[in-house]
C-alpha cells in the first residue's frame, strides 16, 4: 500500500469540516484548535498538512517522483493551495506526525499566516459584531464556511449553524466575505460594516453587489 493510499484509507473513516485556503486553514486552526489532516490535491501532486490541537506538525507532499516529509515537504508550498480538511483521531495523527514532524514553521509563516493580523488603528475604529445568514434562494445553508477577508489578510472565518448563522467580533470596515459550501463551490460578497450590530443575508444564488 502507497502513501496515497494510506491516506485514502484513513480519511474514508473521516468527514469533511470544510474546504479552505492554506491562509484560512492556518488562522482555523489557531482559533478551533483541530486534530486531523488538511488535504490538497492537484492533477501531479497531494500535499497533506497534519495538524495537532491546531499545530501544523507534519507534512507531506506526493508526486510521481516519490514522496517528501516534513520541512522538506513545507518548501513545496506556494501559499494557493486549497486544502479540506478532515478530523483524525490523536493516536493515527501522532503516528503520522513521528514520521512527518516539521521542525521549521517559519516556512509556514511565510506561505501562510499562522498570527491574526491588526488591521486599522482601534482607537478610531471601533468593534462591533457582525451576524450573517446564509441562504441558497429561501433555505438556510448549514455547515457552510464563511471566511471574512482585509484584502488577501483572513481576518476570521467559521462554520454556520443549522439556521444558516454565523457572527464575528471585528473592526468596523469594509470586508470581502467568502462562502465555501459542502461541495466547495465559492460565494463572494463585499460587506459595509459600520453599525456596532449587524445581520445581513448571504445568498450564494444573488449578485456581486448584495452588500454594496
Amino acid at each position: 500500500m502507497d502513501i496515497n493510499d494510506l491516506m485514502d484509507e484513513i480519511l474514508r473513516q473521516s468527514t469533511s469540516e470544510g474546504r479552505f485556503t492554506l491562509d484560512e486553514l492556518l488562522h482555523y486552526s489557531s482559533g478551533h484548535s483541530p486534530t486531523g489532516i488538511g488535504v490538497s490535491k492537484e492533477k501531479e501532486h497531494t500535499f497533506f498538512l497534519i495538524f495537532s490541537g491546531g499545530e501544523p506538525d507534519g507534512a507531506m507532499f506526493v508526486d510521481t517522483m516519490g514522496t517528501l516529509f516534513g520541512d522538506s515537504a513545507v518548501l513545496r508550498l506556494t501559499g494557493r493551495e486549497e486544502f479540506e480538511l478532515f478530523p483524525v483521531t490523536p493516536p493515527i495523527v501522532d503516528a503520522l506526525v513521528s514520521r512527518c514532524r516539521v521542525f521549521d514553521k517559519s516556512h509556514l509563516k511565510k506561505n501562510g499566516r499562522l498570527d491574526i493580523p491588526t488591521v486599522g488603528t482601534p482607537a478610531r475604529q471601533r468593534i462591533g459584531v457582525l451576524c450573517l445568514i446564509v441562504r441558497d434562494g429561501r433555505t438556510p445553508l448549514a455547515g457552510a464556511h464563511v471566511a471574512i477577508r482585509k484584502g488577501k489578510v483572513v481576518m476570521t472565518s467559521d462554520v454556520t449553524d443549522s439556521e444558516g448563522k454565523v457572527s464575528f467580533r471585528l473592526l468596523n470596515g469594509r470586508y470581502m466575505c467568502v462562502v465555501s459550501d459542502r461541495i466547495g463551490e465559492r460565494t463572494r460578497r463585499i460587506i459595509e460594516f459600520h453599525e456596532p450590530q449587524v445581520e445581513a443575508y448571504v445568498d450564494i444564488g444573488g449578485t456581486e453587489d448584495e452588500f454594496r
